[in-house]
């Protein structure tokens, strides 16, 4: 365990809270993959920090830099650099620690997040009543990596229907942070 890298994980927090805390559980998950500890403050302080309190974000970020000098490597993360991720950045620079911009596109299981499938919806008015539910075939939801890719085949599926009780609509799916684990984890503690 000793001969493991200690690395700090930069990447978007504020805005869509819920979605960058996910998508930084998956950072430091491919981060683990690949034999090293991720340190992502951003995941621990907000537990007990409050965020939209300027004092106490700003003792988060102060923390965050402090322990960001205990890391050989800071590997930045997402399609974005928010203003806590430069000062990172910028404290990585005047230690001299190493700084990794990490291709996110490349992540398997990472940007692929986003997933988008068709509901269905049917009406009241129909035989069978109201049901919703998501499109399958062979028993396991379709997916489409794109909102066009799904509304292209909600469309097709809408001109095609036989009745007026059912309606196709593309919808984002919420994939679970199980359904993504990366196969290639060899952690060695």
């Amino acid at each position: 365990m000793t001969d493991m890298k200690l690395v700090y994980i930069a990447s978007p927090y504020a805005g869509d809270i819920e979605y960058n805390t996910k998508m930084a559980i998956k950072y430091c998950r491919y981060a683990a993959g690949r034999g090293v500890i991720p340190l992502a403050p951003h995941l621990l302080l907000p537990r007990f920090l409050c965020e939209s309190n300027p004092a106490e974000r700003e003792l988060g970020i102060k923390m965050g830099l402090r322990l960001l000098a205990l890391c050989s490597e800071l590997w930045v993360f997402g399609d974005r650099i928010s203003e806590g991720m430069r000062r990172e950045i910028k404290e990585a620079e005047r230690l001299g620690i190493k700084i990794i911009y990490q291709d996110s596109n490349k992540i398997q299981g990472v940007m692929n997040m986003k997933r988008w499938g068709i509901w269905a919806k049917r009406s009241a008015a129909s035989i069978c009543g109201a049901s919703e539910a998501w499109l399958k075939s062979e028993g396991k939801i379709q997916t489409f990596d794109t909102y066009e890719e799904a509304a292209e085949k909600a469309k097709k599926l809408m001109k095609n229907i036989g009745t007026a009780n059912v309606s196709y609509y593309p919808k984002e799916i919420e994939i679970e942070l199980n359904e993504v684990q990366s196969s290639d984890m060899n952690m060695k503690l």
